[in-house]
């Protein structure tokens, strides 16, 4: 396993060298090229993927024809329909590689067993909950300015690995009001 395997356990919880062991059984290092659909739009969520190079986004196309930003996805993130996953149902967006990937991918069929191994993997469900708070985040009511000044302290590499286009979208702001803000941010 690669190096990153580590920042994969530490992002999915503590656990004991026997169950890294166990884990590490179960998970799988994939890559995926540019463009590669990792959940179709109307296919139930079952696997979760740890992010260890690329990007991806999760979107909706609309019955124009345009496409909306769900959550924007690189290195040492989390990548999941939160809804499809828990709920069992089809997934009401798509879930695409924006650049070629390399992820851990980890099923829900593996995860199930793990929990049948030792009550511990029962931490793994903290991976659920990052992309639901952030998604949820992003659809309140904060104004632009608080939207972005999260980008930029939290996930700032996202400005590097995703066009203008893509990170309104995923802000809920049109290009031009994100080129305003991203002005009022800019030190002279």
């Amino acid at each position: 396993m690669s190096t990153n395997f580590s920042d994969f356990l530490h992002r999915a919880g503590q656990f004991s060298e026997e169950e890294q062991q166990i884990l590490k059984d179960e998970v799988e290092l994939c890559n995926f090229p540019k463009g590669k659909e990792l959940l179709p739009e109307g296919n139930v969520c079952s696997e979760v993927y740890f992010l260890i190079k690329g990007a991806v986004f999760q979107s909706v196309t609309d019955s124009e024809g345009e496409l909306h930003i769900i959550d924007l996805y690189v290195a040492e993130d989390w990548v999941l329909n939160h809804q499809s996953f828990t709920s069992r149902k089809p997934s009401n967006y798509s879930i695409r590689c924006y650049e070629d990937c390399t992820a851990y991918v980890l099923s829900i069929a593996a995860i199930h067993r793990l929990i049948a191994t030792s009550e511990s993997f029962f931490q793994l469900g903290k991976i659920l909950s990052i992309t639901a708070d952030r998604i949820q985040f992003f659809d309140r009511k904060h104004s632009p300015d608080e939207k972005y000044r999260s980008i930029l302290k939290n996930r700032p590499t996202l400005l590097q690995c995703f066009p203008q286009k893509y990170i309104a979208s995923y802000l809920k702001m049109t290009p031009e009001t994100l080129s305003r803000v991203r002005g009022r941010f800019l030190v002279p």
